[in-house]
């Protein structure tokens, strides 16, 4: 590489001109190399703490678990739920516990390489995969402020214990800097399983007495755990999830200022080819149906103000297209795929739910129900 010093000479001034070479743009990492760095990174970590949200939606019902997990070092980990009569799981790295508060039982077993744990799995990120490719890259809201992430598809002839059964592939969202795990979607036939990692402790210490357990006096030991219940509820005739979101413009609307309309909660993205092919139905709706109390809102995915608003102007939507749905808002409305469509009644229930955007006829049918109902 040689560099060329020119001089340009005029009657009263030397200029001394630098031409520098070229240089190419770092190439992005390929889909694999980002699960390797990610597998190290959380390989890597002396401890850590996250709070993990676990949310299944299975046809029209839903469920969703809240955990903290601990850790620092291999096997050692603590594993708490937040409902006082779910399971605990304490590794102190030569032992596991589990312990069942409602049965009053536990179980105790050896530690061994295939003990593993929501958050230690991520050291294996880049293990048994057949499949892998960068599906975007997109804004992910991370305490309040929105950063770069990578969304990576991936497919495996083996899942970590605990996944979604009979998973087929799995989306990742991770932190283009630090490569840490935000999220996870779980696709299965008939389920879907979303997982929000926030980071507590990244690195830090955590108490030492996180790793020790003590079987309370009044509980007994099993040989083996009983699955754990799960309780869903349908989503619809569920009060829609309250929202605080700004437009391009800056603008903020509120969810609950609207009630006594009927609102179509759109979750969408410019990327998204179904989310496109509604929105013009969508403009229609609300062109037509607004004078009766219908109010349509898009909640985009992932993206700026400056994709959004040029989108809309370009084909001239006229509906309130709303940013920074991700991944506070999503997570309330268990979204899994775009578009999701709601239709929120005049009493601030979720009258309708579609995925894909396939059945335009039954969001209206659902749409004209809701402004037809009594208030």
């Amino acid at each position: 590489m040689r560099l060329l010093i020119i001089h340009i000479m005029n009657s009263r001034v030397v200029w001394l001109v630098l031409i520098l070479p070229c240089l190419a743009p770092a190439a992005s990492p390929s889909a694999q190399e980002i699960l390797t760095r990610t597998a190290a990174i959380y390989k890597n970590l002396r401890s850590y703490q996250f709070r993990v949200i676990v949310q299944t939606v299975q046809g029209p019902n839903i469920s969703e678990r809240h955990f903290t997990e601990s850790g620092a070092g291999p096997g050692r980990y603590r594993v708490q739920n937040d409902d006082p009569l779910g399971e605990l799981r304490v590794g102190d790295g030569k032992a596991e516990w589990v312990f069942n508060p409602a049965a009053r039982e536990y179980v105790k077993t050896t530690a061994t390489a295939g003990t593993a744990t929501t958050i230690g799995d991520f050291g294996q990120i880049d293990q048994h995969v057949t499949g892998a490719s960068i599906a975007r890259e997109e804004l992910f809201a991370v305490d309040g402020k929105p950063k770069p992430i990578y969304v990576v598809d991936v497919t495996r002839d083996q899942w970590p214990k605990g996944a979604l059964a009979g998973a087929g592939h799995a989306m990742y969202r991770m932190d283009k800097s630090t490569f840490a795990v935000y999220k996870v979607i779980y696709y299965a036939s008939r389920a879907t399983e979303i997982v929000l990692y926030s980071p507590v402790k990244w690195d830090q210490p955590v108490p030492e007495s996180l790793f020790t357990f003590t079987p309370p006096a009044s509980a007994r030991k099993v040989s083996a755990a009983a699955t754990p219940e799960v309780r869903s509820s349908p989503i619809a005739g569920a009060e829609a999830p309250d929202f605080t979101l700004p437009d391009a413009g800056g603008h903020s609307v509120h969810l609950r200022d609207l009630r006594g309309k009927v609102l179509v909660v759109d979750f969408w993205a410019t990327w998204c080819p179904p989310c496109r092919a509604q929105m013009p139905i969508l403009q229609r709706m609300q062109t037509e149906l607004a004078s009766k109390g219908l109010v349509v809102l898009g909640l985009d995915i992932g993206e700026d103000a400056e994709t959004v608003s040029a989108f809309a102007k370009r084909q001239s939507y006229t509906f309130a297209l709303l940013l920074g749905a991700e991944p506070d808002v999503s997570a309330k409305y268990y979204v899994e795929a775009y578009p999701t469509t709601f239709v929120v009644d005049r009493r601030g229930r979720i009258a309708y739910r579609e995925l894909g955007g396939n059945s335009p006829e039954k969001l209206r049918s659902a749409v004209q129900a809701a402004l037809d109902a009594v208030k």
